[in-house]
Order: C-alpha cells, then structure tokens, then sequence
C-alpha cells in the first residue's frame, strides 16, 4: 500500500513540476489565484498564498506551486511534534519495527502506528516489509539533512 501512496504522490509531484515547466510558463501567482481553496487551507487569504508563494519561489530559484508549499508545512508540523521527531530519529539510525519504536519511545503500539502512517504519507519515513515485520526507515537524504540542519542550528553559538 505504501508504494502505491508513493506512485500518486510522485504523480502528482510531477504534474504540479510540469505545470510551471517551460511549455506552460504560468506564473507561481496565477497558481494561487486559481488555488484559493489550497491556501485557505493553510489559512491565508487568495493575496497571502500568492506572497508566501512568490516568496518561496523567489528563495528556492525555481517556480512552485500552493500544494508544494502546503506539503512543506505540513513537512514542519509532523517533525515539530516531540514524538514524531523521536521515531524519525530512531529510523535514521537504522530501519525499525513498530514495535521496536513503541517501546524506545513509551508510546503504545496503536499511537506509534498513527504516527508512522502521518510520517509515511508525507514522505519522511518509507516502510518495507520483511517477512512477518514492517520496517520503517527515513525515505531519503533529504529528511535525514533537514534533521541535522536543524540540530546544527539550534546547537550552533
């Protein structure tokens, strides 16, 4: 099930790349204009999707989209949870079971289940089963460097 959430996500990534791609020039404004839905969401108003989205564009130096930077905060809600932070951690160490990270963590196998599924549908952790077990580890290098980037921040002087 895991790798289906991953195909639709990566499709929907790729739409949401190619409609800023060079055949169809439109504008990371004219996304959220058309998208007031996806920035009401985030609770912004149709002007204030169209800033932070002009913003971002202009910092990352390539077109985005209001899904993209809703997936973002969505991305940095999930880790600012003590909790989920600390089963990220423990899969960055090595690939973990449910059960492994239910007990290093002290939550109960149904939370830490919850958790994982929030995790995994945004793409922070993937999961591989392996015989009668589900291992969970970081889906790739770009989460383990946004962790470290952050650890590296808030220890720096």
């Amino acid at each position: 099930m895991a790798n289906s959430k991953h195909a639709s996500d990566s499709v929907t990534r790729s739409s949401a790349q190619n409609m800023h791609s060079p055949e169809n020039p439109s504008s990371g404004q004219d996304d959220a204009a058309a998208n007031p839905d996806v920035a009401a969401r985030m609770g912004l108003s149709p002007s204030q999707g169209e800033a932070v989205l002009r913003d971002a564009s202009s910092v990352i130096g390539h077109d985005l989209s209001l899904p993209d930077i809703e997936a973002a905060a969505r991305l940095f809600a999930l880790l600012g949870d003590a909790g989920r932070l600390q089963l990220v951690l423990r899969c960055m160490e090595r690939p973990q079971t449910v059960s492994e990270l239910a007990e290093a963590a002290g939550m109960s196998q149904s939370l830490t289940s919850h958790h994982l599924r929030h995790l995994r549908d945004q793409r922070i952790l993937a999961s591989e089963r392996r015989g009668r077990h589900i291992y969970y580890t970081i889906d790739d290098a770009h989460i383990s460097g946004v962790v470290q980037d952050v650890f590296a921040h808030v220890t720096h002087d």
